[in-house]
């Protein structure tokens, strides 16, 4: 059994909004797979939100949460994107982004106050995020003759595989996903029934 079986992450937007002394702090989060499209999406918000004085950001990557990143934009080291990260390490999610936007309001808040007013506007926007369920699954491809399908089929029904694709020529393949936790059965069973045959896909 896999310790890591499944994660927590968001699969829609949030925002969440504070004000502080007249600055305006706007909080976008939003789910990202890769620190490429965390990119492409912090540069729509800068197109979005151009008159902003500051665009500070944090994300979390990684079934196990653990690649991160984060940045101050001009704000005093560790009062930005360090608070923002914090919240959503609290969050227990991964695979999501926040970019906290500052409108200054002529008044400086000290770094007690960034650190309050950065970390408390990614904290509404994931409080307004709800929370979903990934389960963490393994794709496998196999093939059987038509007259052996029911061997491929009860695995299926055993394992809760879930069926990519299913084509038919000379033989029956199959490409499913599994749960990682029963990846390992699932194989055994493959292996113990010699008309089922393993494509890699390598």
């Amino acid at each position: 059994m896999s310790a890591v079986d499944f994660f927590y992450t968001i699969d829609e937007p949030a925002l969440g909004e504070l004000k502080d002394k007249g600055s305006k702090f706007k909080a976008y989060l939003f789910p990202v797979k890769s620190e490429e499209s965390f990119k492409s999406q912090l540069n729509f918000i800068k197109e979005q939100e151009p008159n902003a004085r500051h665009h500070c950001w944090a994300f979390i990557l990684g079934e196990e949460a653990d690649f991160h990143k984060s940045n101050d934009d001009g704000e005093p080291r560790n009062t930005a994107g360090a608070p923002i990260l914090r919240s959503l390490v609290s969050s227990g999610m991964t695979n999501l982004a926040c970019v906290v936007v500052r409108y200054f309001g002529g008044t400086k808040l000290g770094v007690p106050g960034l650190i309050a007013a950065y970390g408390g506007s990614a904290e509404l926007a994931v409080a307004n995020a709800p929370k979903i369920k990934q389960i963490i699954s393994e794709e496998l491809t196999l093939s059987t003759s038509y007259e052996h399908m029911a061997l491929v089929e009860r695995m299926i029904k055993i394992y809760g595989a879930d069926v990519v694709a299913r084509e038919q020529r000379e033989r029956v393949t199959y490409t499913l996903t599994i749960r990682r936790s029963l990846f390992g059965e699932a194989m055994d069973y493959v292996k113990k029934n010699h008309h089922i045959t393993v494509h890699t896909n390598k």
